[in-house]
């Protein structure tokens, strides 16, 4: 049985790696996922890894886990051959995705200043003027490695250790209803700035009606296509939208400004289906804006997250040019908890009938699920329409928290520690704003600051 340098049997898959020693990827049953995390865990990255020039490789800070569009890793900090090097990293299985992804004409990968994959390259195979560090190689030096150690529903985590968190003392002993009273204070400072910017944007357009309907389809994009749904939004106006004779023309709309018409013999987009949209995008003077695809993520998006299916919701939401803001408008808000309620189904009630649009092979139940729904109330509804920065926190608050997505965690993790219990802030949107405030504030610029910053300096109490 092969194994490494001391005795210690290694996985199968590191195994037939080590035989082959050469790119083929066949029966690697693993993700690029898998890898990230790898990187992202200095417990898991190896201590030593090598350029394919051969150049050594030293990781003084791996970078921030990069959650939606362009390179993985943001703001490494690496000494290659002895030279620092500031930059980005991206991870791929085999070098060649680079190309596959598109990546060269991307502007958003213009800083990599690291390519790290798990197979060495092809033979011949063109690949940018940009350091490659091999994975596969270092990984069979690490006795007992096994890819199933790795859960990657546990990523990401900050790659400092518990010991490094320049914050950690910042809440040490605290009771849970202090900590929540931190995240609250820095929750309804999110949402005071957020209230603030939209009465402001209202002004500009001299709509609320269009701002409301802008914030709504970025959100329905969710973090990988906020930026492209919000200029469709510009792209195509509301007044426009709604001038529309019925679901089916808005929906055509939508897709044709947005550069995302199926073409003819697309995967998962039937005939019947392609025939029927472009006909109805016809009838509606819709364009195929081929160029505006490219803004799109459209790789590696659950089907309920796609921007076929959100753009179904849009289509139903904007039936009329103000018909959902002003029913929202209506709504009692006394009762916080009566209104998240009563304000949920509006959403509902709206996009009831949006299912039939998107093509089939799409279709995941409603095109509006509750979790999203909870995100348009918590960063859109709540600051909008809310009488005074008191009102909208109170409304905030009565609705559940977000999904917990990169950032949050990984505040979390700073400040509460790797064991905490996330029931402290999960179940709260004013809590998980509250996170995300603080990581906006503090966390999110290079790493290099937290000796000065204020969470390492004071305590928060």
């Amino acid at each position: 049985m092969a194994g490494s340098a001391t005795g210690v049997p290694l996985p199968a898959c590191l195994r037939a790696a080590d035989a082959a020693r050469e790119p083929a990827t066949a029966g690697f049953a693993w993700n690029e996922r898998h890898l990230q995390c790898i990187w992202a865990d200095a417990r898991l990255r190896p201590a030593r890894l090598v350029t394919t020039g051969g150049r050594p490789v030293r990781v003084l800070d791996p970078g921030r886990w990069n959650g939606g569009p362009g390179p993985d890793f943001r703001g490494a900090r690496l000494e290659i051959g002895g030279e620092l090097r500031r930059g980005d990293v991206e991870v791929h299985v085999r070098p060649g995705d680079w190309n596959a992804h598109g990546h060269s004409a991307d502007p958003a990968y213009a800083d990599v200043a690291l390519h790290v994959a798990w197979f060495p390259p092809a033979p011949d195979e063109a690949l940018p003027e940009i350091p490659l560090a091999l994975l596969r190689d270092a990984m069979l030096d690490r006795p007992g490695f096994s890819f199933d150690q790795i859960d990657p529903s546990a990523y990401p985590r900050p790659a400092r250790s518990d010991l490094d968190r320049p914050c950690r003392d910042a809440l040490a002993g605290a009771p849970p209803a202090e900590a929540a009273a931190l995240l609250a204070r820095a929750g309804r400072m999110r949402l005071a700035r957020k209230a603030r910017a939209l009465a402001a944007k209202a002004g500009r357009a001299g709509s609320r009606a269009q701002v409301f309907y802008e914030e709504t389809l970025a959100a329905l994009g969710w973090r990988p296509n906020a930026v492209p749904m919000r200029a469709l939004a510009r792209a195509l106006p509301l007044g426009e939208l709604a001038a529309a004779r019925d679901d089916l023309a808005r929906y055509a709309l939508l897709l044709g400004r947005a550069g995302l018409l199926p073409e003819e013999g697309s995967r998962g987009a039937p005939a019947d289906w392609t025939a029927r949209i472009w006909g109805a995008a016809f009838r509606a003077g819709a364009s195929h804006a081929a160029d505006a695809r490219a803004g799109w993520t459209l790789a590696g998006i659950r089907p309920a997250n796609h921007p076929r299916v959100r753009l179904a919701a849009a289509a139903a939401l904007f039936r009329t040019p103000d018909g959902v803001l002003r029913a929202l408008d209506a709504l009692p808000r006394g009762d916080a908890k009566a209104w998240a309620r009563a304000a949920e189904a509006v959403f509902r009630d709206a996009t009831r009938g949006a299912e039939s649009l998107p093509p089939p092979a799409a279709k995941r139940g409603a095109p509006l699920g509750t979790e999203r729904i909870h995100a348009i109330l918590a960063n859109v509804v709540a600051p909008l329409v809310a009488a005074d920065p008191e009102e909208a926190a109170r409304l905030q608050d009565a609705l559940p928290g977000e999904a917990v997505g990169a950032p949050m965690k990984e505040m979390a993790f700073r400040l509460f520690g790797a064991d905490h219990n996330p029931a402290l802030y999960s179940s709260r949107a004013l809590l998980t704003q509250g996170l995300l405030e603080l990581w906006d504030a503090y966390c999110s610029a290079s790493p290099e600051s937290c000796r000065t910053c204020p969470l390492a300096r004071a305590p928060l109490r």
